[in-house]
């Protein structure tokens, strides 16, 4: 089982994720973001990749469980408070911490004037 850039879109995440980092409001930055996540996560052992899915599939539900919206339809506010709860539960804490690092990782390197910066 893979995960896919479209698996990662439909959980929710990049949409909470761009409320609550500058770095990813960009288009750009998210795409990569997400890309550098999902390939991340796809070099995983098979049995953390179906765990992973899971988790990201779940993910609107448990974010709507605490804060009484979706995802995509929260605000900024909403999305990084409910984030920040998330982070408290064993087990999907780790998860969000584990992906948000990658997708800032991924936005980080993707950012325009970088390979000229490491010349």
């Amino acid at each position: 089982m893979r995960i896919t850039e479209r698996t990662l879109y439909a959980s929710g995440l990049p949409a909470c994720w761009q409320a609550g980092y500058q770095a990813l409001r960009g288009t750009p930055a998210l795409h990569a973001a997400v890309r550098h996540t999902t390939e991340s996560l796809n070099r995983m052992p098979a049995g953390y990749r179906l765990g992973t899915a899971a988790a990201l599939r779940t993910f609107p539900i448990a974010f709507r469980a605490v804060t009484g919206r979706p995802p995509r339809a929260a605000s900024p506010e909403e999305a990084v408070a409910g984030l920040g709860r998330l982070r408290g539960l064993p087990g999907y804490g780790q998860l969000l911490r584990a992906t948000t690092a990658l997708a800032l990782y991924g936005a980080l390197d993707s950012a325009p004037g970088r390979a000229e910066a490491l010349r």
